[in-house]
């Protein structure tokens, strides 16, 4: 007698599965765990069982089924390790400028840059602020992430961060695929440092028993935060049970990646600027070093820091780093295709680096980034026949259905 569930997918020209050991680094990048004609049985929210379709059919039988007729694929929702979404205004005379030759840090010297984000989201109340992050998370489903990340950073003073902190926790109320971050992004204007730099120490604890963020992160960069505050900063977060990553080697190297070594972070972003013989240290440990295909293209920069980063032997993971000025989009499916074709990935890493690892890098790998038994049932379900037409139709959006938490989010 058939077991019956909430739901089976069968005739799958590929589920993708991206199980093995994590997180996934050097060969093991490559391997995507493949499952030809797959079905999945799910329940209750979570993968009850996934293997060829005659299997699955013989054993289930769904109150609904999905039939792919072998025309499409299934993979893991893309995990989404960070975003900065919550924010007010826009920031398109500065794109302008920067194609005219301005720097992003000049900008930034000029008041504008964060600064000006940072007034923009000060004059919007919280219920505009929650309704704009909840439109970019939807857009952002549409192409097939399943769990954001989610960064303050747009207050700069302890009292708007700890705003900005509120209102995610209130997205994450409504939205539970979320992770929270509290973001050191850079000194206020009009507050000595020192001053500053202990306020902020003093307001982890409260951070932390107000449950308003899973993260801590901080941006080392000239004119922003240094090593040796990162130090401080990230070793108090830790002693509190904060999970820690860092914004580091953006635009300059200043030594952050010694301290994210030494503090054995969770994941480490951006890596531009890192030196050959830094990343090799960084592969020693299961540090994850997130790229943001988008954000390279959208100022300018050269391209294949992926493939040194994936050579390196460091577990990779890519992101679209959406913000209002330096990565402006959500299109996770250009992310992956850029990653491919001018980041000089693979798809198959691509596809482990868009998933499982940034699974690792928010330290929910357990539940999600990949498609096994007992796992979420967060999928999403392509109308292409193999995952190898993903960066050929680079940036286009062949969506089918987003099924999160086993329910069918998004059908097309």
């Amino acid at each position: 007698m058939k077991e019956k569930v909430d739901l089976t997918i069968i005739n799958a020209s590929e589920i993708i599965t991206c199980k093995g050991n994590v997180p996934k680094k050097g060969e093991e990048l490559k391997n995507l765990s493949i499952i030809k004609n797959g079905g999945i049985a799910i329940d209750k929210g979570r993968i009850l069982d996934v293997g060829e379709s005659e299997r699955i059919r013989d054993r289930f039988t769904g109150k609904r089924e999905i039939d792919l007729k072998n025309e499409s694929i299934v993979l893991p929702g893309f995990v989404e390790s960070h975003t900065h979404l919550v924010f007010g205004g826009t920031r398109e005379e500065e794109f302008l400028m920067r194609l005219s030759g301005a720097s992003y840090l000049e900008i930034q010297k000029r008041g504008g840059g964060i600064y000006s984000t940072v007034r923009a989201t000060k004059s919007l109340k919280e219920d505009k602020l929650i309704e704009r992050a909840f439109s970019f998370i939807e857009k952002g489903e549409k192409y097939g992430i399943s769990t954001f990340e989610i960064k303050s950073g747009y207050g700069l003073y302890i009292e708007d961060e700890i705003r900005i902190l509120k209102i995610i926790k209130e997205i994450k109320k409504r939205n539970k695929d979320i992770i929270s971050t509290f973001l050191l992004h850079l000194p206020p204007e009009g507050v000595k440092r020192s001053t500053y730099f202990k306020k902020v120490i003093e307001n982890l604890k409260l951070i932390k028993d107000e449950e308003l963020s899973d993260f801590v992160d901080i941006f080392v960069e000239k004119d922003a935060f240094s090593k040796e505050e990162a130090y401080i900063f990230l070793s108090e977060a830790k002693k509190l049970g904060f999970k820690t990553s860092m914004h580091v080697d953006q635009f300059n190297n200043i030594g952050g990646i010694d301290v994210a070594i030494d503090l054995n972070l969770n994941s480490v972003s951006h890596l531009d600027k890192t030196d050959k013989e830094s990343l090799k240290e960084l592969s020693k440990k299961d540090i994850v070093g997130i790229i943001f295909p988008t954000e390279r293209m959208f100022l300018l920069k050269d391209g294949k820091l992926g493939r040194r980063v994936a050579d390196s032997g460091v577990p990779l993971a890519i992101s679209t780093d959406f913000n209002p000025g330096t990565s402006p989009t959500i299109n996770f499916y250009l992310a992956l295709s850029l990653s491919v074709i001018r980041e000089g990935l693979s798809i198959e890493e691509a596809i482990n680096a868009s998933t499982i690892n940034p699974a690792f890098a928010l330290s929910i790998h357990e539940d999600r980034g990949s498609i096994e038994k007992e796992k979420l049932a967060n999928l999403q379900i392509l109308s292409l026949k193999t995952y190898k037409l993903i960066p050929y139709f680079f940036g286009m959006n062949y969506l089918k259905y987003l099924i999160k938490d086993g329910e069918v989010k998004h059908a097309f």
